[in-house]
């Protein structure tokens, strides 16, 4: 890693780390709702892809979206498994990343059930694939 991107990866980690502080501080405040189950989040990246909602309870899963999608792509370069792996550029935004987990996630609906994980890091395997 060059000193250039030294800055970017250190406030991709702050960002990230902002946005599960916030979605933290959310579910304490909705106890009720599990943003980790493979629909929620897909719907929650869904109105983050969309530019978002009205709805407190949906900008939450927004929120949640952002947090998750940018944390599992900031490890995907570095995974050992070949079809999760994926380098995905430093300058995509939440929405973009949301983006490409709702496209893999409608054009397979059968896995929407599945470890959102598992489906996420597919999705950006297929949409940013590393060159070595």
């Amino acid at each position: 890693m060059t000193l250039i991107q030294t800055p970017r990866v250190l406030a991709r980690l702050i960002i990230t780390a902002v946005l599960v502080a916030s979605v933290s501080e959310g579910a304490a405040q909705q106890p009720s709702q599990d943003f980790t189950g493979g629909n929620n989040l897909f719907r929650g990246c869904k109105v983050l892809s969309e530019g978002g909602t009205a709805d407190a309870q949906l900008q939450s899963a927004g929120m949640f979206c952002a947090g998750f999608a940018f944390g599992l792509a900031s490890v995907g370069r570095y995974l050992s498994v070949p079809g999760l792996r994926s380098c995905a550029p430093a300058t995509l935004t939440a929405s973009q990343l949301a983006s490409a987990i709702v496209k893999y996630a409608e054009a397979q609906p059968e896995r929407m059930r599945e470890d959102a994980r598992q489906v996420t890091l597919e999705a950006f395997h297929d949409a940013w694939p590393c060159s070595n």
